[in-house]
This record gives structure tokens, C-alpha cells and sequence, in this order.
């Protein structure tokens, strides 16, 4: 099993010759703008999530707040769904010239 958090980055020409998956290299600031994204977008989804079980328990006067915390969980739902896929379309090499190779 590859371990995506790893690397054998070489101080040669080709950097990235020894690396087992050039392709989502820690190294690549690619790949960390796409995790930062993700991991941005489950913590907002885990605060809206919360806010949502907080306003069903103990009821609001608001229902634009309701409203706004379950459309604003849907979007993140589907765009943390969207984001994945293609996180897993790169580390499947199915998205090209994405990562160093």
C-alpha cells in the first residue's frame, strides 16, 4: 500500500524519480491547496452540522437559520463529494499532468 504522505524526494535532477506517487506528491503545492480545501470545507460542515443539531434541540425563532444550515450543508455535502472524486481521479492518474510526472 502506497503512503500518500511520503516521500523520497532526491536532491538530483529529477526530483521526483524515487518518489512512489509523483502523481499526489506531499511535495506538490497542488496537492496541498486541494487538502486544505477538503479539510476546510469538513470543518465548516462539521460547525454547520452542530449549529443544526443545536437548532433542533433547542428550537429557534428563526427559521432563516434553519433554512441557511441545511441548504448551506447540502452544498457542502455535494461539493466535499465532488472534491474527493476528483482527489481520487488524480491519485488513479486519471487526471493528467495534475502532479510532477
Amino acid at each position: 500500500m502506497i503512503d500518500y504522505n511520503e516521500c523520497y524526494y532526491s536532491p538530483g535532477t529529477d526530483k521526483h524519480s524515487c518518489c512512489t506517487h509523483p502523481n499526489y506528491c506531499i511535495f506538490n503545492p497542488k496537492r496541498i491547496q486541494l487538502e486544505k480545501r477538503i479539510h476546510n470545507l469538513e470543518k465548516e460542515l462539521h460547525y454547520r452540522n452542530k449549529s443544526l443539531h443545536f437548532l433542533k434541540k433547542e428550537g429557534t425563532h428563526n427559521t432563516l437559520d434553519y433554512e441557511t444550515n441545511t441548504s448551506r450543508i447540502k452544498i457542502l455535502n455535494n461539493d466535499l463529494k465532488e472534491l474527493r472524486k476528483f482527489r481520487d481521479k488524480i491519485i488513479k492518474k486519471e487526471v493528467k499532468a495534475y502532479g510532477f510526472i
